[in-house]
């Protein structure tokens, strides 16, 4: 368990199989007004092996992160903070926390993120973490991005 305090509040990040069904769907469904075939895709992305990563404050769960681990990686897939939760720095205390994790395991990290979300692609690179292949596919006839 990692734990942070801030904002007179304290937050624990937790390691478990898996999270809350609410939450995740939460997440899915934001993500699908950028793709929603893409997001189906992301959904089967997935292992035995998986671990989540759920975030507390006081008992109520307010986020979740999600590794699958593939070769010598940790991929994380999932990254989300409920929107009234967001702008308070727990999303960089969720990715440090999940660096720490791997660091032990001696494990390197890779995230996913969708081109157009620039919302995800500006955190991680905020976080130091840039793009080191692009994957490419036919131009689609609705154009992507965050409303």
């Amino acid at each position: 368990m990692y734990s942070h305090s801030d904002f007179g509040k304290s937050f624990k990040l937790e390691i478990a199989q898996e999270t809350n069904k609410e939450i995740q769907n939460k997440f899915f469904n934001e993500l699908s007004k950028i793709d929603k075939d893409l997001i189906e895709y992301y959904k089967s992305f997935s292992t035995p092996e998986d671990k989540y990563f759920n975030l507390y404050a006081d008992d109520n769960i307010i986020g979740y992160s999600k590794l699958t681990f593939q070769f010598d990686y940790a991929v994380l897939s999932e990254i989300y903070i409920l929107s009234e939760c967001r702008e308070l720095g727990l999303g960089t205390f969720m990715l440090n926390s999940i660096r720490s994790y791997l660091e032990d395991l001696k494990i390197k990290l890779r995230t996913i993120t969708l081109p157009s979300d620039r919302t995800g692609k500006n955190f991680y690179e905020a976080s130091g973490i840039t793009a080191r292949i692009l994957l490419m596919e036919e131009k689609r006839d609705n154009n992507r991005y965050r409303p």
